[in-house]
């Protein structure tokens, strides 16, 4: 069953029913309010339309597993945004429509983690998968992890009002792809309830990205088994390409 247009994912535009349970997922690229939507697809990338959607993670690949998947563009990406730190541009660009390397192909899902008995210790996450240009993946987690180095806060401005992020390093598994950044990033306003955990994993020319919260809004954990199934999806996918 597709998210429903009306229960978007937290892109900061409009809460999915979990709006309860999740701070503003896509924190910085979507609470702008504008028109801009996100772009349409383009061309064919380095893994195929047809190939990057059905290598999405379900909810048959992995036990205690729960996948929503979108079921428009719109739920999974904000509009252009730009950070009153250069730095901080690649963070900003990473749930952005209109990022720096343009995704070729995208989509994504909403992932919920159960595998906690304690039902307030429950994880979310969005996720987008996306194929890039030959080359262009590589790039993003180049630029993404120098950003995440030298970035610590930035501003977006928004109808006049200035919203404030801090973006902190984080650690996580090790080998989950080619290449990962973890990350977290969170409005200054709210505090620890806002923050939000981001990782993104390169496999080849294919990214996979999750913006995850627990529902009791502690730090959050993104259970390792999740982005290596997803990877070696991915993996799959491009060699069927």
């Amino acid at each position: 069953m597709p998210i429903r247009a009306d229960h978007r994912l937290l892109t900061g535009r409009r809460a999915v029913a979990a709006a309860a349970l999740l701070p503003a997922l896509a924190l910085a690229t979507g609470c702008g309010g504008g028109k801009d939507k996100p772009g349409p697809v383009k061309a064919s990338g380095a893994v195929s339309i047809a190939k990057l959607t059905s290598a999405l993670l379900t909810s048959t690949d992995l036990p205690h597993v729960q996948v929503l998947p979108a079921g428009s563009k719109e739920q999974l990406l904000g509009a252009a945004q730009k950070a009153d730190v250069a730095a901080c541009q690649p963070v900003l660009d990473q749930w952005s429509s209109q990022p720096r390397h343009p995704r070729q192909v995208y989509t994504g899902a909403m992932v919920t983690d159960t595998t906690d008995k304690d039902k307030n210790a429950k994880a979310i996450s969005l996720s987008v998968i996306a194929s890039y240009k030959t080359g262009d993946a590589t790039a993003v987690l180049d630029e993404l992890a120098t950003s995440v180095a030298a970035c610590r806060s930035f501003g977006v401005v928004r109808g006049g009002v200035t919203t404030h992020f801090e973006v902190r390093p984080a650690t996580t598994a090790a080998g989950l792809g080619d290449q990962q950044v973890t990350y977290t990033i969170g409005d200054t306003a709210k505090g620890a309830a806002g923050q939000v955990l981001v990782t993104v994993v390169r496999a080849g020319d294919a990214t996979a990205a999750y913006e995850t919260v627990r529902a009791d809004h502690k730090p959050a954990s993104l259970r390792r088994t999740i982005p290596v199934k997803q990877v070696a999806k991915l993996r799959t996918a491009a060699k069927g390409d």
